[in-house]
C-alpha cells in the first residue's frame, strides 16, 4: 500500500506543478520593468560575453504572417510546452519502473532519485524563469540539459551587462559555472 500512498502523493505533485507552470504562462509580466541592468562586479573577468539573436523560423503560410504579430511569446510557449511534454514522458517511465512489482530494489532507488532530479530541476527552471521575468524582461525560458545551461530572453536588445547579469543569476541560482550557461534573445 505504500506504493500506492506514494504514487498518489506523485502524481498529485506533478499534478500541482503543471497547472502552476500554465497559471505562471498565462499570467506573464504585463509591463516590462524599465530598470536599466546595474554594472555587475564579476570576479572572474575571463568570461566572455556573445550575444546573439535567435531568428523565428520562416513562415511560408500568408495567415500565419498576417499573425506574426499577435502574438511573440508564442515560441517561448512552444519551449515550455516541449520541455514539459518531455518532463511528463520521462516522469511516466520512472513511475512504470517505480508501480512495477518485478523491479529491483536498485531500479527502484535510481528511478525515485531520477523522479526527485527532474522535479528539482523543474522547480529551479520555473523560479529562475520567473525571477528573469521580474528583472524586466518581458518571456524567458530556462533549458537545462546535462552539463549546459540555456536561457533564452523576449527582448528588442540584450547588452552584454544585462547578459553578465542573466548569467550571474543562473550561476547562484544553478550553481553551475559561468562557461557552461548561454544567453540569447528573441525579439
Amino acid at each position: 500500500m505504500q506504493v500506492n500512498k506514494q504514487t498518489v502523493w506523485l502524481v498529485t505533485m506533478l499534478t500541482l506543478m503543471v497547472v502552476l507552470s500554465a497559471y505562471y504562462i498565462a499570467t506573464g509580466p504585463v509591463e516590462p520593468a524599465e530598470k536599466i541592468a546595474k554594472d555587475l562586479d564579476m570576479k572572474n573577468n575571463q568570461i566572455q560575453v556573445d550575444i546573439k539573436a535567435l531568428d523565428q523560423p520562416a513562415s511560408t503560410n500568408k495567415e500565419k504572417e498576417d499573425l506574426k504579430g499577435k502574438s511573440e511569446s508564442d515560441y517561448f510557449v512552444a519551449y515550455q510546452l516541449q520541455r514539459n511534454t518531455l518532463r511528463g514522458k520521462m516522469t511516466e517511465e520512472y513511475m512504470k519502473v517505480l508501480s512495477n512489482p518485478n523491479s529491483s530494489k536498485q531500479a527502484i532507488k535510481e528511478a525515485e532519485a531520477k523522479l526527485n532530479q527532474l522535479s528539482q530541476v523543474d522547480k529551479q527552471e520555473n523560479v529562475l524563469e520567473e525571477l528573469i521575468r521580474k528583472k524586466g524582461y518581458r518571456d524567458a525560458v530556462v533549458i537545462t540539459n546535462d552539463e549546459h545551461i540555456d536561457v533564452i530572453v523576449q527582448c528588442d536588445n540584450l547588452t552584454k551587462a544585462q547578459a553578465v547579469e542573466l548569467i550571474s543569476l543562473v550561476k547562484q541560482q544553478m550553481n553551475m559555472a559561468a562557461n557552461q550557461i548561454s544567453v540569447a534573445y528573441v525579439k
